[in-house]
């Protein structure tokens, strides 16, 4: 299929740069807000640069001055309970193929709430325009916030600053995000914004793809296990040479590293 076939619904706009996706959310009349039928049309867009062995990682970055901002609750109190946990089951599912996939560059202009925060953490070069900022409203509407959300944050950005975001949630501006390791970089605005994310972009799919791909699952997994274990399953990373089928090894880590098996 060429990229000009490819179509992801009327909200997902796609190309290809520097040999990554470049997937745009684009439903600016909701801000972004996310429903059962877009969460499946981004997934498809995610699968789609995961199974295409031409494209080296993912950006992924909005149009407006909205990131996403979470789930659509207009259109989720239309939704029965099966339809409520498919959702979460899509968004899950997103997570786990940012999180465990090829390489993510996550860029941000404007609000990230909700979903759209834990999408973001789930990346692994995380930028943003000055004006953008982060929040966590669930426990306003009494909505657990799941997805593996919990357990991301306390990971990534610690204990402290999790319960801030979730109990409390609390508004991150950039420069704060920044300082507590939620992005890694902040630029002026949105020409900035994917100058940036394409120079890294430019960076990683010059490299080694099954090292950089060990790296990644490892980085983010590891921590888990007792040193012991964890070194072990490192000396598989530092012996990528000697594996005949090397794709093959990094399948085997990322069911290794499956939180749903």
């Amino acid at each position: 299929m060429s990229q000009d076939e490819l179509n992801f619904g009327n909200f997902v706009d796609f190309s290809i740069k520097k040999r990554f996706g470049i997937i745009t959310l684009n439903r600016l009349h909701r801000s972004n807000a996310f429903t059962i039928d877009y969460l499946k049309n981004l997934k498809n867009a995610i699968e789609y640069c995961q199974n295409n062995s031409k494209i080296k990682g993912i950006i992924l970055t909005n149009n407006g001055n909205s990131f996403s901002t979470g789930m659509d609750l207009g259109e989720i109190t239309n939704y029965d309970y099966d339809q409520v946990k498919e959702l979460e089951s899509i968004a899950a599912t997103i997570c786990k193929l940012l999180y465990n996939g090829k390489p993510a560059i996550c860029a941000v202009n404007g609000r990230a709430m909700g979903e759209g925060v834990v999408f973001l953490v789930c990346c692994d070069y995380k930028i943003a325009t000055k004006g953008s900022f982060f929040q966590m409203p669930e426990i306003n509407s009494a909505i657990f916030p799941g997805t593996g959300c919990v357990i991301l944050f306390a990971k990534i950005i610690g204990i402290n600053w999790t319960k801030k975001m979730l109990m409390f949630s609390e508004k991150i501006e950039a420069i704060k995000a920044l300082e507590i390791g939620l992005i890694d970089s902040i630029v002026q605005d949105n020409d900035e914004l994917m100058k940036l994310a394409l120079e890294k972009a430019t960076f990683l799919h010059s490299k080694n793809q099954i090292v950089l791909s060990a790296i990644k699952l490892m980085s983010n997994h590891l921590m888990d296990k007792s040193f012991s274990k964890a070194y072990e399953i490192e000396k598989l990373g530092s012996n990528w040479y000697n594996y005949e089928d090397k794709a093959l090894l990094i399948e085997n880590l990322r069911k290794k590293f499956d939180w749903e098996t």
